[in-house]
């Protein structure tokens, strides 16, 4: 049974799509959730990608109405008013809430339908690539419907019907899925969302002052993500009682900062509190002002199952730009960057179990080149080939032959184990990158340093491995490294390694030696372990290691030494992506394989280069190295 899935989002639409071949559905308004039942065990997935069954404790009933020991199953959880209609600020106190008393009390009081509306697995059958109207079929013959448990109805070809009995009951709108499509971790135009009440999340950037007799504050200024930077689009003041204002407010305070989130200040910004972007709300709005900012917002409450970098206005999606290479190209020619460039085997499976080819992989590096290249920009690259994909032989080549294109940038560089030069190739643009690609180079590892300045990284590496340990650990030993950073004054950048494993990049001027920046590391690693020995595990050789620990490798510090690079695809069941992080998404629920060849794009889209600052914002350690020895007193 998969361990996570990252849920399949709907694009924004403006009227229902014609023909029997789509279903619909009405759009709850409530808190997704991907239900994982594993006979008597029933763990629940928001969005988010955290556990939340905790805050749903009537949830853990409903494997007494599922016919079946193990499945995996989407939905919504929802409150209904006495009307039978589904409302945010009905479920908004029970997203957030920790505590056992509460919740229960909630529980009974505030009960929740979760209304279910795909089946992704049954017992040792992933269904994802089978047809929607297959699974939904599935799905009724395998639930009993109960008080908490219910199968959200369809309707083919009933769009119109559908809106307008939507409209009538007061419902925020209707969904569309096309019966032939398949489950895919990403927003797709198979899937279609038809709003009638404009509504959607919005991260809360600061506060304005109250006025009059109100208390706390007067409003919160909100803005979402474009390219990676937050864009204000307006402030709400309204859909507050004294109750709220005052929990808000006790929610705000640790979040209190001197600097403005938003890439440009709100105008005017006279009287704004600045709050670190760490929540997001939910709002209703009237429309669009032509300035892009919201017009007559009201409150609906906050979205603790949301992070705040995946925020971004909801509007109807322009068409997805073509793929690089066809579905019907077994073999293709480009030019790129001045260059010809031939693709062959296109239909070659990489990854067997999904059934990726190596007409998926250039694609991906096709799309995402703009995104690499940056992080590979004059560093050498230690190539390891898989020309039959991921389930066959791979082989490492440092030193490249004369076969490769002539054009590839290629330099000798002393090597001290070999005792001479290795001649080593480079990635400078688009066609080096896809050149590589087509050799079966799956995942890119440069060096830490970049010439001509060999002998002084640009970076220190924090790497973080699992000693067969949960991912949680993992997770725990990231977020020490940061507080160690805060607490020295350095800025370190968090990235999934692909793998089971995490990096943080420090980014520090060339200046130093390798030594000097292992030594740095050695230095964060000695502290971390002092303040949590039981979490970090510290011998070299494997089988010396103590298990359920995190081995921080600090000697990967080295000169020659390659690790895998940000954005790219590594060689692993279900096509991981290398992906850097914001550190509001280092927590509990993270799982190392959660970012992949089919949901990445749209995250970068989305966020852009988090790791922008390890290009452009390097540090002086010599300040932090006597702060770290004034710790370790």
């Amino acid at each position: 049974m998969p361990e996570s899935i990252e849920p399949m989002k709907a694009s924004l639409a403006d009227k229902p799509p014609n023909g029997q071949d789509w279903l619909f559905e009405i759009k709850w308004d409530g808190v997704r959730a991907i239900a994982s039942v594993d006979r008597e065990e029933v763990r629940l997935q928001a969005r988010s990608g955290l556990r939340c069954e905790r805050q749903y404790p009537e949830l853990a009933v409903i494997h007494h109405q599922i016919a079946a020991k193990q499945v995996v199953l989407d939905g919504e959880i929802a409150v209904l008013d006495s009307k039978g209609v589904a409302r945010f600020h009905l479920i908004q106190p029970r997203i957030a809430n920790a505590d056992p008393n509460s919740v229960a009390h909630l529980a009974r009081s505030t009960p929740v339908v979760y209304f279910l509306f795909d089946l992704l697995y049954l017992d040792g059958y992933d269904l994802r690539q089978v047809e929607l109207r297959d699974r939904k079929r599935l799905l009724e013959q395998i639930i009993t419907p109960s008080e908490v448990l219910r199968v959200s109805d369809s309707f083919p070809g009933a769009g119109e019907e559908m809106l307008a009995a939507a409209r009538e009951h007061g419902l925020e709108g209707i969904v569309a899925k096309h019966a032939s499509s398949c489950y895919e971790a990403k927003r797709s135009r198979e899937w279609l969302k038809i709003k009638i009440v404009n509504e959607q999340e919005f991260v809360i950037g600061g506060f304005t002052e109250p006025q009059g007799e109100r208390q706390h504050f007067g409003a919160l200024v909100l803005g979402v993500y474009e390219a990676g930077k937050l864009r204000w689009v307006g402030n709400v003041g309204t859909g507050f009682d004294q109750k709220m204002l005052a929990n808000l407010y006790a929610r705000f305070k640790p979040l209190i900062a001197n600097t403005c989130p938003f890439a440009a200040r709100p105008k005017p910004d006279r009287g704004m509190t600045w709050l670190r972007p760490e929540l997001v709300c939910e709002v209703k709005f009237g429309e669009w002002t032509q300035d892009q900012r919201l017009r007559a917002p009201v409150f609906l409450g906050l979205r603790n199952d949301v992070v705040p970098r995946e925020v971004r206005r909801e509007q109807v999606d322009a068409e997805e730009q073509p793929d690089f290479l066809h579905e019907d190209e077994k073999e293709a020619t480009r030019e790129i960057d001045g260059q010809t460039l031939k693709f062959t085997n296109l239909n070659k499976v990489f990854y067997p179990e999904e059934g990726y080819t190596k007409r998926d992989v250039l694609n991906y590096y096709a799309a995402v080149a703009d995104l690499i290249l940056p992080h590979l920009k004059d560093r050498p690259l230690s190539l390891k080939r898989y020309p039959n994909g991921i389930n066959h032989d791979y082989f490492f080549q440092k030193n490249v032959r004369e076969s490769l294109a002539p054009w590839l940038r290629t330099e000798l560089i002393e090597s001290e184990h070999n005792q001479g030069p290795i001649k080593y190739v480079f990635a400078e643009d688009r066609a080096s990158l896809l050149y590589l690609a087509n050799l079966g180079c799956i995942d890119q590892n440069p060096w830490m340093s970049r010439s001509p300045t060999l002998d002084q990284p640009d970076f220190v590496l924090i790497d973080l491995d699992p000693q067969e340990c949960p991912f949680e650990r993992i997770v725990d030993a990231a977020l020490l490294v940061k507080e160690v950073l805060d607490k020295i004054g350095l800025t370190g950048y968090p990235k999934t390694t692909g793998g089971d494993g995490m990096h943080v990049y420090i980014p520090v001027k060339p200046i130093y030696s390798y030594a000097e920046t292992r030594t740095f590391a050695e230095l964060i690693a000695r502290l971390v372990f002092d303040r949590k020995p039981d979490l970090f595990t510290t011998p070299r050789s494997v089988s010396k290691r103590t298990t359920d620990r995190v081995y921080f490798d600090y000697l990967q510090n080295g000169k020659s030494k390659t690790i895998a690079a940000p954005y790219v695809l590594r060689a692993y069941a279900g096509a991981p992506v290398a992906t850097p992080l914001d550190w509001s998404e280092v927590r509990y629920g993270l799982e190392p394989r959660q970012f992949n060849i089919s949901n990445a794009r749209e995250r970068f889209a989305e966020k852009g280069d988090l790791f922008s600052g390890v290009l452009e914002k390097p540090q002086n350690i010599e300040e932090a190295v006597g702060k770290l020895e004034k710790l370790m007193r």
